[in-house]
């Protein structure tokens, strides 16, 4: 408690069978608080800071004539959260308890409250109460007569103690309260972590098992793709060797038309055959792994127009300088004999045209196929990379719809992106792009998943 003038009130029972040792605690800590003598002493106690005055020490007294009724107001002092600091106990209070056996009923009560024993008789040694009592710090002997002096400097000492001690603690019992919280925190951080770690290991668990049902997918496609080469191809050839057998030795035999329906069968086998490598190609891009390589396109590029052969009357030119990228040198070139392939079997004018170029976007090569055929629709841009899907009549031109189809799942497997814009009548125009940066390999092609 404070009143405002550095007055600091501790809480102090008495417990003694005479009222006249009342009167003479009364007269000591409370009537000559203001003596010369007692400020003398408050000052050896506190020290003089600089002139100031020291702080005065002001005591609230409770008495009791019975240790049984001293521990009943230790008790319900403690009861009101304002428990006392210090109590001076008479060693002789018949017919109640002695000073031992009530100060050993108030410790029980409050461990923490400063004792003082007061006696005039030698009633037992020091050796004798500490062996009763035990060693305690908050334990001292007053000799009675009192001296005012020591009894004044004593107060002053042990309710500071006492004030001292109930910080430290509280203190201590933040600490641990603070040491509780965190040691809380870091067991909920901890159970997080190893259920992070637990679900991690699952999903590990489940990528391996996925890894492995992807695997075992890409050897059936594979050995589909045998069983397809084989069996589908084996009839072809015997049904090819069959018509070209019967068009040769019953040649006299057919009329016209009967020639026109072999000729028409002939070809519809050979459809098939291009159907079947048309699947097979689709099948491979992605699973099939290539070494990556440094690849100039300049060389590159007239290759396949040398490849795909155009007739006399269509002009195949690269309109600038090609860059070179690290790619699969194989996979590219696919995609640039498809889309040649394309436009030259789609075009439809006396002097027909093809553009190949290049240029810088960023961070991407774009590349374009430019032809001056019959145009396509708009409703078909999106149609026409579809597997098998084709715009034109299959008995006029022999196509799979495969072409553009792989070259679509090439340039997206390397995160690129092909699109067409088209003008009917006027041709057509086929984009393509490749990041500048491809010196990994995508994570696609890696994995060796077919899409």
């Amino acid at each position: 408690m404070n009143d405002g003038n550095n007055e600091i009130a501790h809480r102090v029972l008495v417990i003694d069978d005479n009222p006249d040792i009342h009167k003479d605690f009364q007269t000591i800590l409370l009537e000559e608080q203001d003596s010369a003598e007692l400020n003398t002493l408050r000052a050896e106690v506190f020290g003089d800071n600089a002139g100031e005055p020291a702080p005065r020490s002001r005591y609230e007294l409770d008495f009791a004539t019975q240790g049984k009724e001293g521990n009943e107001k230790v008790k319900q002092a403690l009861s009101e959260d304002r428990p006392y600091e210090l109590v001076f106990v008479d060693m002789r209070m018949p017919p109640d308890w002695d000073g031992l056996t009530t100060i050993e009923h108030i410790w029980k009560t409050d461990p923490n409250i400063q004792v003082v024993i007061c006696t005039a008789y030698s009633d037992h040694s020091w050796e004798e109460i500490t062996e009763r009592l035990g060693k305690s710090e908050n334990l001292l002997i007053l000799k009675k007569p009192f001296d005012s002096a020591e009894v004044a400097q004593l107060a002053s000492a042990l309710t500071q103690k006492w004030i001292l001690a109930r910080q430290a603690s509280l203190k201590t019992g933040h600490l641990e309260q603070m040491v509780e919280e965190r040691t809380q925190e870091l067991k909920r951080t901890n159970e997080r972590l190893e259920q992070e770690i637990t679900e991690r290991k699952r999903t590990e668990q489940q990528q391996a098992k996925l890894l492995k049902e992807v695997e075992n997918i890409n050897q059936e496609l594979k050995d589909f793709a045998y069983i397809v080469s084989h069996d589908l191809k084996a009839p072809l050839r015997g049904i090819k060797a069959l018509a070209n057998w019967l068009s040769t030795d019953y040649a006299d035999k057919f009329d016209e038309e009967g020639r026109e329906q072999m000729n028409l069968l002939l070809s519809r086998v050979q459809r098939m055959h291009n159907l079947i490598d048309g699947v097979l190609q689709y099948s491979r891009v992605g699973r099939v792994k290539e070494e990556w390589v440094a690849v100039n396109l300049n060389t590159l590029v007239p290759e396949v127009i040398d490849m795909v052969a155009p007739p006399q009357n269509i002009a195949i030119t690269v309109e600038n300088e090609l860059p070179t990228i690290k790619c699969e040198e194989t996979r590219i070139m696919q995609v640039f004999q498809n889309l040649l392939s394309n436009a030259v079997k789609h075009l439809d004018k006396p002097q027909g045209q093809i553009k190949v170029s290049c240029v810088e976007e960023d961070g991407f090569w774009k590349f374009s196929v430019t032809d001056n055929g019959p145009g396509i629709e708009q409703k078909h841009f999106e149609e026409i990379f579809k597997m098998f899907k084709t715009l034109s009549v299959r008995d006029e031109f022999e196509n799979t719809g495969v072409g553009l189809t792989v070259a679509k799942k090439i340039v997206e497997l390397y995160n690129g992106k092909i699109w067409v814009e088209s003008k009917v009548g006027k041709g057509s125009t086929f984009f393509f792009t490749l990041p500048k940066q491809m010196g990994a390999k995508n994570a696609n092609l890696e994995a060796n998943i077919a899409g």
